[in-house]
């Protein structure tokens, strides 16, 4: 008799509070913690309804470390973590260039070896990210650095995923990717021009990732947007009101969910599993929630203390839904 088929693995993505978070195999752990550990968000929690998130995978897990990364995988897809210490030397700004373009060349090597052709999900926390001037900016230079390793002709992102990029409270650089055997279709945004494509005033090298993208991780299909911020075409708008930019921002969130194909008029944003808000001053945590809770309620929000890409920019949101 022929072997059976081996069962493919549902993805469920769930919110914890404080201890609420249970140990149990099959989840994956990721704590909103500035010192924490390779898996950790490394950002303080500001509030909100959840200080750490678990996606949980059916089927046997394998935990193990190469090309430097950590990595949980089982059943055609991984979640991998790496944290680098490149020594925030300022006037050294090709120290994280060379760092984006190693961590990105050692990723692409790790899939090869778990046998995943694509990068899902991909989140970056780059410590000082405006530091540094003009094209010598860390921000730039880790595009540059990534741009690089994009180049070459033998990688795992045949299409570019969603992905997220803020500053960090660890010094260096972490990131956390999501990667599965299956391909992701990148879903742009009509009231920005793609990251991509952005003109030379943002950099000698354009950011690399899609505004948004569907994916199948196993047996679940998702919607998975990337880091939102007050930008229409590719100026910053509203500069110095936080109030106009969480509004704009989740009209840029809502635009990506109605390129996605799947807006629906009746829930609006509470159709989304969570939103992440990221945000530079302190301060602003309280109308960032009440402005998030008005537009999406009941959706759970994490508030995350984080300067963004962008000196002027005070509010940057992620989300993320499942679809039938």
């Amino acid at each position: 008799m022929p072997d059976a088929p081996t069962p493919v693995a549902t993805v469920r993505w769930r919110a914890h509070l404080g201890s609420d978070a249970p140990r149990e195999p099959g989840l994956i752990h990721v704590r909103h913690a500035a010192e924490a550990n390779v898996f950790a968000c490394p950002l303080p929690s500001l509030g909100g309804d959840f200080d750490r998130e678990s996606w949980r995978i059916t089927g046997p897990l394998e935990q193990g470390h190469a090309e430097g990364w950590d990595y949980v995988a089982g059943r055609g897809m991984a979640f991998a973590a790496l944290h680098i210490d490149d020594g925030e030397h300022i006037d050294r700004p090709e120290q994280i260039q060379q760092a984006a373009f190693d961590t990105y060349n050692q990723l692409f090597r790790l899939q090869r070896s778990l046998g995943l052709g694509q990068v899902q999900r991909i989140w970056h926390w780059l410590s000082n990210v405006t530091a540094g001037e003009g094209d010598d900016e860390r921000y730039r230079r880790f595009c540059r650095g990534r741009a690089e390793a994009l180049d070459g002709h033998d990688h795992g992102m045949p299409v570019l995923p969603p992905a997220t990029l803020v500053s960090s409270h660890r010094r260096g650089l972490r990131m956390h990717a999501l990667l599965a055997d299956t391909a992701v279709v990148p879903i742009e945004n009509p009231r920005q021009v793609s990251a991509y494509a952005y003109p030379r005033d943002y950099g000698e090298r354009p950011p690399a990732f899609a505004r948004g993208g569907r994916v199948q991780l196993g047996a679940t299909s998702y919607l998975l947007i990337s880091g939102t911020a007050s930008i229409v075409g590719h100026e910053s708008r509203h500069v110095g009101d936080v109030s106009a930019q969480a509004r704009e921002a989740l009209d840029n969130v809502r635009a990506v969910m109605r390129n996605a194909d799947c807006w629906q008029a009746d829930r609006d944003l509470g159709a989304l599993e969570c939103l992440k808000a990221y945000i530079r001053d302190p301060d602003h945590a309280g109308v960032v929630a009440e402005i998030a809770a008005a537009e999406a309620p009941g959706v759970p929000l994490a508030l995350l203390h984080a300067p963004l890409c962008r000196p002027e920019l005070l509010v940057e949101f992620e989300a993320q839904m499942p679809l039938p």
